[in-house]
């Protein structure tokens, strides 16, 4: 259960309607038709570390990242954790799998200190209904994340190198190319150890495709990423 120092307020209304209009979802919803939507909606504060929602937990709500960046991740029984996507600004998530009124089939953990707000399943199912727009826009999202996911099994039985390539590859298309992501969490994602991201991440640096600083990885040039993937 949420407690009092993640719940703010109900978002002021000023302040949530320019939010919405900024999000590829809302972004052709009319002006006067958000004032309907966001009383509705609520603001939250996490630190940095903290879980959002758990795996299994019943998904009342839809989240939207205001500021920082949320991580999607699953835990084996074996205690392997595994990080499937990061969400950045202005970006949905805790939808999928989830509108037939099941549980969040992942763990939601703030990266960063993370601000979001949440808007109760029902009501955007409401909106879904009354806005066609909306609707084709989360379809396309939904798509286009279950094609990276697909992509993704695709790279599964490929090298380490050119899984954490297509990885790289992947995550410059949401974030540009610095990637607010360490070695440890490519690995995750690449289902590999955090010794051989490393000794993966030192190869690329010296082939001046990449460069790591503390919390992040630089890609210099996308276009060469592609084509040493090509070369393997």
């Amino acid at each position: 259960m949420l407690t009092t120092h993640h719940v703010s307020a109900i978002l002021p209304r000023i302040a949530t309607k320019c939010f919405l209009a900024t999000t590829e979802l809302f972004r052709d919803v009319p002006a006067e038709a958000l004032k309907g939507i966001e009383p509705k909606m609520v603001e939250r504060k996490f630190s940095k570390h903290e879980t959002v929602f758990m795996e299994g937990d019943p998904s009342e709500s839809v989240w939207f990242v205001k500021e920082g960046y949320v991580k999607a991740e699953t835990h084996a029984a074996s205690g392997r954790c595994q990080t499937l996507c990061m969400v950045g600004a202005k970006q949905m998530f805790g939808s999928c799998c989830s509108f037939s009124g099941g549980d969040y089939p992942c763990h939601a953990v703030a990266e960063t200190d993370l601000v979001v707000v949440s808007l109760p399943m029902n009501e955007f199912m409401k909106i879904l209904a009354k806005f066609p727009l909306v609707a084709s826009a989360l379809v396309a999202q939904l798509s286009k994340r279950l094609r990276q996911s697909k992509d993704m099994q695709s790279f599964e039985q490929e090298n380490v190198e050119k899984r954490i390539l297509h990885i790289l590859v992947g995550l410059t298309d949401q974030f540009g190319n610095t990637i607010p992501l360490t070695r440890k969490e490519i690995a995750e994602m690449a289902g590999t150890t955090v010794e051989t991201s490393i000794r993966t991440f030192s190869k690329l640096e010296d082939q001046g495709l990449v460069f790591g600083v503390r919390g992040k990885i630089t890609v210099k040039n996308v276009q060469a990423l592609r084509d040493r993937m090509g070369e393997i």
